[in-house]
């Protein structure tokens, strides 16, 4: 046994990079690494003795190798091209799928294969520097894996597919045959996406997978395939990800194809089979790009011109990535959206940092950030918005999932933790009376006037709810920013989008001095009109951070705030506003969102020449008969 491997503890407790195992080792032969079960046991003949600088494994697996050099051994095309060839071999030996030549400043990415150097996907070498605790570079050999092979050196694009011809002929084939709405047939949709996707992820196989469904049309008939999907397939996608017992939601729940009760349809047979021929022309779902994630659920959204009760709207992706782009994640943060939708304000901020936020050790998936999703739905059945948000972040995380699919379950006890049905009470969320919980909100929570009253009278039931919402706001946005604001942890941040009756109206006032007392203004952003699918309303994008008690002498109290405010004047957010929602150049809320990444660093000497911008003194929210920034510009 080797005495590195010992005397560092590596074999029980070794290095991380994302989920990955990290040996930084050069003392240690390939024969020891074999012994200690730490690389496969097989014949590496002459290259037995050798000693790898570094080993990215994941058992059984050597992703990586790595070599380290001093920079003389890499000033010139003969010294790299040297140092690319000398250990090369054992990279080869070690099947790793990437061989990496460094500097500590500069990195050669190789083919271990074909000992080229591994291309971007515009062609041109790789010039990213290899760094463990660089989440790029995690990304970037994930890339690699499920890109280059003995015949390719050229990392592939995600597939540049627009999900909107697919959804929208899948639409038209389910509208026709059941007149259901955009909604309904949105969930039978990402049922049968769901379906594909984890058989293109490795997940479902054998007699599960889409693709032998699709082969039982050669010898059965349409029924007899459908009712094969209802009994066994679908019954097995429930089994690898069971649903919650708190809120009984799971991942699939069209019900187009397959009733409540878990039987096949009669009378849909045929455009099943039409709509599983269409994911089959397609093409793979596995390589997709993050925006076919991101824009999958809008793309049906936008086919719908009914209203959700509750005025609950879904966030253009936009909005969500300007937004996402002004907080910033670290783990152990705890984050929540009161009114998660399909959980786009939890899941974009992730999106790129899955092997930070998410660590698989020892087959267990172990979260370094929680979040919290929660919302009473809409329609008659209430629960299928958590349905979308749980099939979204499988989705999300397919990347991981594909990486682990022996882990489903824990992937489902993670989408169940995450994402919650509120339908004990009619008032969802608002019957949480959550204090001082979380350290970022990100939300659009509803803003309707019809129906409070009814809100209110169940709050004024229960004496501890009825503490809680102790400020009389006006319509559900108000109890809405009542709950964030108590909910958020002393120098807890919130984004919200907010109504701009709670910003003008003089029934708030109490609501906007509670505010003021309770947390630090750090910006209002003004939206357009129109910024969302299905109203025209005034929103804004209130920025907030929850002041921290302070001691003076013997009493607690919160400082007023002196820190001025980012106020910024937003004609455009990136996309038409209208049905079609066609990206357009000019996009001021992307210039906003950088904007004040630039503010909160220096708040008092910030300068700007951008004329949409203005730093508004603090006084004008303490004494103004308003908050609507729009009309304080001259």
């Amino acid at each position: 046994m080797s005495e590195e491997l010992i005397q560092r503890n590596l074999i029980e407790a070794p290095e991380k990079m994302g989920d990955w195992n990290y040996y930084n080792i050069g003392a240690t032969t390939l024969k020891a690494l074999k012994n200690a079960k730490i690389i496969p046991d097989r014949d590496y003949d002459e290259f037995e003795n050798k000693k790898p600088d570094v080993l990215i494994v994941k058992k059984p697996n050597v992703i990586a190798a790595i070599e380290y050099k001093v920079p003389k051994e890499l000033r010139t095309e003969k010294q790299i091209s040297a140092a690319i060839e000398q250990e090369l071999g054992t990279a080869r030996a070690l099947k790793a799928k990437v061989y990496i030549v460094t500097d500590g400043t500069k990195s050669f990415w190789i083919n271990s294969a074909t000992g080229n150097h591994i291309l971007q996907e515009n062609g041109s070498e790789i010039t990213l520097n290899f760094n463990k605790n660089n989440t790029e570079c995690i990304t970037l050999i994930n890339k690699i894996k499920a890109s280059i092979s003995a015949s390719n050196d050229t990392i592939k694009a995600a597939a540049a597919v627009d999900p909107l011809p697919l959804a929208e002929k899948v639409w038209q084939d389910l509208w026709a045959v059941s007149g259901a709405t955009p909604e309904n047939c949105l969930y039978t949709f990402v049922e049968i996406f769901i379906f594909k996707y984890l058989s293109d992820l490795g997940v479902l196989t054998g007699m599960y997978s889409f693709y032998n469904l699709l082969a039982q049309y050669a010898g059965n008939n349409d029924n007899e395939v459908l009712e094969f999907y209802a009994n066994t397939v679908r019954k097995k996608i429930k089994e690898l990800f069971p649903g919650n017992v708190k809120d009984n939601t799971t991942i699939i729940n069209g019900t187009i194809f397959v009733s409540k009760d878990d039987r096949a349809v009669a009378g849909y047979a045929t455009v099943f089979h039409r709509i599983l021929t269409r994911f089959n022309n397609f093409g793979t779902l596995e390589n997709i790009d993050y925006d076919f994630k991101s824009k999958l659920f809008e793309t049906f959204l936008k086919e719908s011109i009914s209203k959700k009760n509750w005025g609950q709207y879904f966030t253009p992706l936009k909005v969500v990535r300007a937004i996402v782009n002004m907080v910033e994640l670290s783990p152990g943060m705890k984050i929540c959206d009161p009114a998660c939708g399909v959980g786009k304000f939890l899941l974009e901020p992730i999106l790129h940092d899955l092997h930070r936020f998410y660590v698989v050790n020892d087959d267990k998936l172990e979260p370094q950030i929680t979040l919290a999703g929660f919302d009473k739905g809409f329609d008659k059945d209430e629960q299928k918005t958590i349905i979308l948000a749980k099939a979204n972040m499988l989705i999300y995380m397919s990347g991981l999932i594909k990486e682990h699919p022996g882990l489903t379950k824990e992937f489902a006890k993670l989408f169940n933790d995450t994402f919650l049905l509120q339908t004990n009470s009619i008032l969802g969320t608002l019957a949480r009376p959550e204090k001082e919980q979380y350290d970022l909100i990100l939300t659009n929570p509803p803003y309707v006037m019809s129906g409070s009253s009814n809100l209110k009278e169940e709050i004024a039931k229960q004496a501890e709810l009825k503490e809680y919402f102790n400020i009389s706001a006006m319509g559900i946005e108000g109890l809405f920013m009542e709950w964030i604001v108590r909910a958020l942890k002393p120098g807890g941040k919130a984004f919200i989008v907010v109504p701009d009756g709670i910003m003008n109206r003089s029934n708030d006032k109490k609501l906007r001095k509670f505010i003021l007392d309770e947390c630090i203004i750090d910006a209002v952003i003004s939206l357009p009109l129109n910024t969302f699918f299905t109203t025209n309303k005034k929103t804004y994008i209130l920025a907030l951070t929850k002041k921290q008690t302070v001691k003076i002498g013997t009493i607690e109290s919160k400082i007023k705030q002196t820190t001025p405010v980012f106020t910024y004047i937003c004609s455009e957010i990136g996309e038409t506003r209208d049905v079609n929602r066609f990206d357009i150049e000019q996009n001021d809320l992307g210039n906003a969102s950088d904007l004040f990444n630039m503010f909160k660093g220096s708040k008092m000497r910030f300068r700007t020449d951008d004329k949409r911008c203005k730093i508004v003194s603090i006084e004008n929210f303490y004494t103004g008969e308003h908050w609507s920034v729009d009309r304080w510009w001259t």
